[in-house]
């Protein structure tokens, strides 16, 4: 038998299928599979939206990112993502900067057209992108969609869509150390920040929601 893992330890594998929608027993299960749904979609798409409006700003700036500054700043993203990334890959015009803005721009609507249908409604979802963007708190959101809450994300998807497996799933909730760059599963504190995380993301979409649906009503 091998060792349970963190996730192993909170879920199992017969309350981890619940998660999936069709596998759903009820309607508190059903919902709860939805909403996981929800805060990973969420998660992809505000994550292009994110760099698309960094990208934009710097794009503006007239200030540029020097190659020593882009050498300690590869670094640190080294050891926090999966992808590595150069010095070079850093730094750029303020042309290249308009034209990845651009591209992002297109993967932001990509996911906004992809995931629309049930409460994907992507009118909210460009009001909760604004919302999320402009807001002083929300801090861990902001700094992870793009790393950890990514992966996450995408492998819950494919997960309740039947493409990954219950072990594939578990195993892909990891981290990397800032301190010695090693790789290890989520420890039970960080998975359930992560888990208080994805609850506040979806509890502010709700109420952004709601606002809107009021507002189509008066309209």
């Amino acid at each position: 038998m091998g060792q349970i893992t963190t996730l192993q330890g909170y879920f199992t594998e017969e309350t981890v299928r619940q998660l999936r929608p069709q596998y759903g027993l009820g309607y508190k299960h059903r919902m709860r599979a939805l909403e996981a749904m929800l805060a990973c979609q969420l998660t992809l798409t505000y994550g292009r939206y994110h760099v698309m409006m960094d990208l934009r700003q710097l794009a503006m700036s007239e200030e540029r990112m020097s190659y020593q500054q882009a050498e300690v700043m590869a670094d640190i993203l080294n050891q926090m993502s999966l992808k590595e990334t150069k010095p070079t890959d850093l730094l750029s015009s303020q042309d290249e900067d308009v034209d990845e803005s651009i591209q992002t721009y297109k993967e932001y609507r990509h996911y906004l057209e992809m995931f629309k249908g049930g409460w994907f409604v992507p009118e909210v979802v460009e009001l909760f992108c604004e919302r999320v963007y402009e807001a002083d708190d929300y801090y861990g959101f902001k700094a992870f969609c793009n790393l950890y809450y990514y992966v996450y994300a995408e492998d819950l998807l494919l997960y309740q869509m039947g493409e990954i497996g219950y072990r594939e799933f578990v195993d892909s909730f990891q981290e990397i150390s800032l301190f010695n760059c090693k790789r290890s599963l989520l420890n039970g504190e960080k998975l359930k920040r992560y888990i208080r995380t994805m609850r506040q993301v979806v509890e502010l979409y709700k109420e952004i929601f709601s606002e809107f649906c009021v507002k189509m009503h008066e309209g």
